[in-house]
């Protein structure tokens, strides 16, 4: 957790309140969304009137409620009914997946710009600072049509925040250090210039990444040859810069950010790397204007991405042989989406123009480029049926979204077709849905969803890559049915010497036909195919409630239960991988004036039950509690020092069950403690770090 300023307040603890933004970054809250409760006193939970008002189910992410050199995997790991798995080590990559369903459901946005998906099922978490945006909105199950038709999962939109703090503070300064090299330097201003609204930040991170680790030698059953071993090639360092400026009423708005990153790519444990390196720079801009016709009013925006990386394995170490690669993505757009009232209700219809291309580059082996460009075209309409107006208790709100895409590659490289000619790929995607909530009373809501999604292939499943992969250009998008129900409750005032009251409880179901998974054909080479359906139904429970104005707690819990079908005996019925069966995360924090300072002491602890490593069920990870505590102290006004623990209790070691065992002595296997087998988690982790607002 990053400690700053005027953070002790229970209101940051509530991270796991369930709030929509169902809008374009900042410049949407007054027209995405219908608010059917009145503005809660400052006793009430944070985000509380959007938490009752909104529809969709969204767990909002704060920077000042994590560590100050967090990933946005990091805080997404946090939330309620999400699963993070990360290579490991502060800057890796990792990768959310969201109700159980695959990562490449989940969409990424950021100030409601999708970012590109034409080559890579998803987007590496790892690489994108908490501390350089204002909030992560995590939507679980429906997504708003303005945000694309998403997938199962749902989708994760980054915003940026606009004008001065909570407290009125227009600079923000944030050093810090920690174990194993780990370093950062922020600094952020963002003022109120009259009519016009700015937020510029500027950021360094880096790591060494070289902790130890377990290593069993790749001979689980001989632990005669297990011991520590210090990961090697683990370091990044990245930099990151953003500037977005808007009008007060949001009504123009426009923003650009860019980043680069260098980090080694240490390999497995049992197929180490020591000199692959990747480097990824980026930059993404938008810029949106409202106007009015008649009793309509149409936000306009268009939208650019352009991503380099440049892959170097000059041994060869992770591949068939040594590569210099440089992969270029640039992707643009332009939408328009009109609103209208009807009396109490709301029509809302729009369309959007986007084209990606995808370029594949080898300087060593002297192959083809292999290019891809898709072009996509989406139509959208929702509305909004008040019913019992005017108190707007109940609002029904049926939505469709329909994407029509063209993508268009080079021949294939590879395979039996290679060098042929290959015809152009067209998908009619539809994205129904219809979602509902209802007021009960001031402090309870009731809300749901049902809709159908879908994910279209990469260019890389479709037409392959370079050998490596083989291409299937018969593979069917991977789509499904989702819903959820729940209830939220929030009040206003304290009961007693509780306030900051915030309780959450949800059902959930989806099942992904046609799900897309990579099956090793020989050796080396993969090919995409369609291996049947995927399914998960589960519950999630969010409370949290602060005492006598002392003491906060939130907590947590999340049970899902997934499901392969499948023609193949062996895997039909099996869980899905890495999907535990059970999460929980809790976290308590008191805090106080000491001598006219504000302290704070906090623990928190995440747990998660047992899960496969493969289809077919045949290894299995231990659950495991991961602990972490920290501290932070006001200095003099505006100054405050913090002292973060991760993984408190140093777990380094996960012991596999054995089925069968060799022997009636030899049940289980050592292991290292890792969210993928063969790239090890850190142990025990020191972060310190210093704030200053003004």
């Amino acid at each position: 957790m990053i400690f700053r300023q005027g953070s002790i307040s229970c209101a940051l603890l509530a991270v796991l309140a369930v709030i929509a933004v169902p809008g374009r970054g900042a410049a949407a809250d007054d027209t995405e969304t219908i608010i059917i409760v009145d503005h809660a006193p400052g006793e009430a939970a944070r985000d509380r009137d959007r938490a009752l008002g909104d529809a969709p189910f969204v767990t909002v992410l704060h920077p000042d409620e994590h560590p100050a050199a967090a990933s946005v995997a990091d805080a997404v790991a946090t939330a309620v009914g999400a699963h993070a798995r990360s290579l490991g080590g502060l800057g890796a990559y990792a990768s959310v997946t969201v109700r159980g369903a695959s990562p490449g459901q989940t969409a990424v946005l950021i100030d409601g710009v999708p970012l590109a998906r034409i080559a890579a099922v998803t987007t590496d978490l790892g690489r994108f600072a908490l501390d350089a945006f204002g909030q992560v909105d995590l939507y679980r199950g429906a997504v708003p049509v303005e945000l694309g038709g998403a997938g199962v999962g749902g989708a994760l939109n980054l915003v940026t925040r606009l004008g001065p703090g909570d407290h009125g503070e227009r600079i923000a300064v944030s050093v810090g250090a920690g174990s194993f090299g780990a370093r950062h330097a922020r600094l952020h201003y963002g003022a109120d210039h009259g009519a016009v609204q700015s937020s510029t930040t500027l950021g360094y991170q880096a790591a060494t990444g070289d902790y130890t680790y377990y290593d069993d030698n790749s001979t689980p059953l001989n632990r005669a040859d297990d011991g520590y071993r210090t990961r090697r090639n683990n370091g990044f360092e990245a930099i990151d810069g953003a500037t977005r400026w808007a009008t007060t009423d949001r009504s123009i708005a426009g923003g650009l950010r860019a980043a680069y990153k260098r980090q080694g790519l240490p390999g497995s444990t049992a197929q180490p790397s020591r000199a692959a390196a990747l480097s990824t720079g980026d930059a993404i801009g938008d810029a949106a204007l409202d106007v009015r016709a008649g009793g309509a009013t149409g936000r306009q925006l268009a939208y650019f991405l352009v991503e380099r990386q440049h892959l170097d394995d000059p041994q060869g170490e992770l591949g068939l042989g040594a590569a210099d690669r440089d992969f270029l993505t640039l992707a643009g757009g332009v939408s328009s989406t009109w609103r209208i009232a009807l009396g109490p209700h709301r029509a809302v219809a729009g369309g959007e123009l986007r084209a990606e291309r995808f370029r594949d580059r080898d300087a060593v082996g002297r192959q083809p480029v292999l290019v891809g460009n898709r072009l996509g075209a989406a139509v959208t309409a929702a509305f909004d049926l008040v019913i019992d107006p005017p108190d707007a208790r109940l609002v029904v709100t049926p939505a469709v979204r329909l994407d029509l895409l063209r993508t268009a590659p080079t021949p294939m490289t590879s395979g039996p077709d290679a060098l042929a000619p290959v015809a152009t790929r067209r998908d009619l995607v539809p994205s129904p849905r219809l979602t509902a909530r209802l007021a009960a009373t001031g402090a309870l809501a009731i809300k749901g969803s049902a809709g159908w999604y879908a994910r279209l292939p990469t260019l890389v499943e479709v037409f392959g890559d370079r050998g490596y992969i083989l291409g299937s250009p018969e593979l069917a998008p991977e789509r499904g049915p989702s819903a959820d129900l729940g209830v939220v409750w929030a009040p206003a005032a304290g009961l007693g010497d509780l306030d900051r009251i915030f309780v959450e409880a949800a059902a959930f179901g989806h099942r992904a036909h046609d799900t897309i998974a990579m099956i090793t054909s020989a050796g080396f080479v993969s090919r995409a195919a369609n291996i049947g359906d995927t399914q998960g139904v589960g519950a999630e429970l969010v409370a949290a409630a602060r005492y006598a104005r002392v003491l906060s707690v939130t907590a947590s819990y999340t049970r899902l239960a997934t499901a392969q079908h499948n023609g193949d005996p062996n895997l039909d019925g099996e869980p899905v991988p890495r999907q535990p069966d059970h999460a929980a995360y809790a976290r308590a924090e008191l805090g106080r004036r000491v001598l006219d300072h504000l302290a704070a002491v906090w623990l928190d602890t995440a747990w998660q039950s047992a899960s496969s490593l493969d289809p077919g069920g045949r290894f299995r990870v231990p659950g495991r509690a991961l602990v972490g505590a920290g501290a932070r102290l006001e200095l003099m006004h505006g100054v405050a020092a913090a002292l973060a623990v991760a993984n408190l209790a140093d777990v380094r070691i996960a012991h596999l069950p054995l089925d069968p065992p060799p022997s009636p002595q030899l049940t289980e296997a050592p292991t290292a403690l890792t969210d993928v087998a063969g790239f090890p988690l850190p142990g025990r982790s020191f972060y310190l770090s210093l704030d200053w607002t003004y």
